[in-house]
């Protein structure tokens, strides 16, 4: 591999009329915010006379070059180059404005000679294009969706505005002494590898960037059909995965095949570890012997004893057979699907739905590799698997109230990916059940549990307790409609909420104000009411409040309104008992 650097100023990179950068689908969107921002026009503005800034490297793949435009791949500096579009994109806006000369010469920078007419001198992925497109346009930006995109423009647009006539100069500086190195590719292989080396093996970069240039670069020595291929698989997961955490659908993914925790910093390691044994090409990977020999070094007599060699530590931590990258690019686009389908619970089945909305609101992210697991099952049945949804709220809701350590759980659901299809709902249960707190100790720690900061938990909370109490059970649904109330209000000892809502303190009686930080969040002060009726109850006094209950038709504040004629700390306690009473009732196997 025999690497050229092109030391460039901007100005030089973008002036080339006849290349075009593109941006792959694959990559991911764009996703700088204001700290980069801030950083890179400061580093800009800041220069002194005679300095210049390196802005880094960027990476391109390309053909050998031909008539016509000429199509560069951005292997490495997509955040960078897209950036920097879009300030000029601000610059030109801005001399438009002002009637300034370089005009034209900015317009040569954001464009390139297409067959027909001129085109975007950079072109993003699928997701983003249309976006920045708007953003290059100057149409209206209130459809624009990707909102880093957006604010990247108004964030250097407000700059560029402060510094009035002095945006010249900035001009001046950005194109010619903000510098970069260029480093063109001809084979993929070779491109993948260099931005690996770039990157320091990955140590600037996200897991998922890491993961899809191990994958591509290893593709990419195979053939250009098997690249393309898993390239279109990468792209289609990248979509599936829109707005969501890729890096934790990673970790959940591997959980799930290892069926033990892995610690975020050996996700790297752990997924290279399951490919290499797993997929059929990896032996033409310069580093497979290697890899397996390191493995083996670096463990104890007994490990070496027992792995032995490559074959072995496959047998010992994977199940999976072999399949060709191909194929494992396909399973990454359909399980991302899966997993998108859970994080926005968009399946067909609306009870499902409502399932994992309750997870969701009860913060049970560690279920979530469980649940890429039981949603890939296609022999259990949509009943079952709501059984087994059910069983999840109430294995999560009692250990979170009875406090139980959480790092356990990667542990707990990676290990119940085991249990077969066959009787699947009981073996489930025979599972949790094993880490699940007892009656007498949740309906205990429920009447004493605080929820502050945990207002859509206690929200879940209520909807459910509310659907034991009516007889309809699918006459409403709450869940969006309402507030949390605090009947004791938040706050009682200020001058102006006893001017305006009356003597909290004096009616709750001696001690009362150190009490209040210990009572104010339990279950039993809580209620839920409709935005308008929790307004206007406020901090009222509680005689004042009944008045607002009486107007709502939510069955628990109907049992306020009939068994409470004060409310104090007494009864605070009185009505969280009650509740837990409840609780044991409905989150139980």
């Amino acid at each position: 591999m025999r690497i050229t650097p092109n030391n460039l100023t901007l100005g030089n990179l973008f002036n080339n009329h006849y290349e075009q950068f593109y941006i792959p689908a694959y990559q991911r969107r764009y996703a700088w915010g204001v700290s980069q921002f801030s950083a890179l026009f400061n580093d800009i503005n800041q220069l002194s006379d005679g300095d210049t800034h390196l802005l880094g490297t960027i990476l391109f793949l390309a053909d050998s070059h031909t008539a016509g435009v000429n199509r560069l791949e951005v292997v490495d500096g997509q955040q960078r180059i897209t950036t920097i579009s879009i300030i000029l994109k601000v610059v030109l806006d801005k001399f438009t404005e002002m009637g300034i000369d370089q005009v034209s010469e900015v317009k040569k920078y954001l464009s390139c000679k297409a067959p027909g007419e001129a085109s975007n001198k950079l072109e993003l992925g699928d997701l983003d294009n249309s976006d920045y497109t708007k953003i290059i346009k100057g149409g209206d930006l209130d459809g624009v969706e990707n909102q880093n995109l957006k604010e990247a423009y108004f964030y250097f647009k407000q700059k560029i505005d402060e510094l009035g006539d002095k945006c010249v100069d900035f001009y001046e500086k950005l194109v010619g002494r903000v510098e970069i190195i260029r480093l063109d590719m001809a084979e993929a292989k070779d491109a993948y590898k260099l931005f690996e080396t770039i990157n320091n093996r990955g140590l600037k970069l996200s897991a998922t960037d890491i993961i899809k240039n191990f994958l591509l670069g290893h593709a990419s020595i195979i053939d250009e059909d098997t690249l393309n291929a898993v390239k279109n698989s990468w792209r289609g997961m990248i979509v599936n995965l829109d707005g969501i955490d890729s890096d934790k659908f990673f970790r959940h993914f591997m959980m799930r095949k290892l069926r033990e925790k892995i610690p975020t910093s050996k996700l790297i390691d752990e997924f290279k570890n399951y490919y290499y044994a797993s997929i059929t090409e990896a032996e033409k990977l310069s580093d497979y012997k290697m890899h397996f020999e390191s493995l083996n070094a670096n463990g104890d007599e007994d490990d070496e004893e027992e792995n032995g060699d490559a074959e072995k530590y496959e047998i010992k931590f994977y199940n999976d057979k072999k399949i060709s990258i191909i194929e494992f690019g396909k399973v990454l686009k359909n399980t991302s699907r899966i997993y998108a389908q859970i994080m926005s619970q968009s399946f067909e089945n609306t009870k499902i739905n409502r399932c994992l909305s309750d997870l969701r609101r009860i913060e049970s992210t560690p279920t979530f590799t469980f649940l890429l697991d039981l949603f890939s099952r296609e022999k259990v049945s949509e009943e079952d698997k709501i059984k087994i949804l059910k069983m999840l709220s109430v294995f999560m809701i009692r250990r979170h109230i009875c406090q139980y350590r959480t790092a356990v759980l990667d542990d707990i659901f990676s290990k119940l990916t085991e249990v077969k299809d066959e009787n699947i709902v009981e073996s489930v249960r025979e599972q949790l059940i094993k880490d699940l707190p007892g009656d007498r100790e949740f309906r205990e720690k429920f009447a004493a549990s605080q929820f502050k900061g945990l207002e859509e938990r206690a929200k879940y909370i209520f909807t459910e307790i509310e659907k034991e109490l009516i007889e309809d059970q699918d006459e409403i649904d709450i869940r969006k409609e309402v507030q949390l109330e605090h009947i004791i209000p938040q706050t009682i000892s200020t001058k102006k909420s006893i001017r305006e809502f009356g003597d909290w303190p004096g009616y709750l009686g001696r001690g009362s104000l150190e009490k209040h930080k210990d009572y104010v969040w339990r279950i039993g002060n809580l209620t839920i009411l409709s935005q308008k009726l929790n307004i206007v109850a406020s901090n009222n006094p509680f005689e004042a409040k009944m008045i607002e209950y009486k107007k709502s038709n939510i069955e628990l504040n109907k049992r306020i309104i009939r068994g409470y004629k004060k409310f104090k700390f007494d009864e605070v306690n009185e009505r969280s008992g009650e509740l837990s009473k409840l609780a044991v009732k409905i989150w139980h196997f």
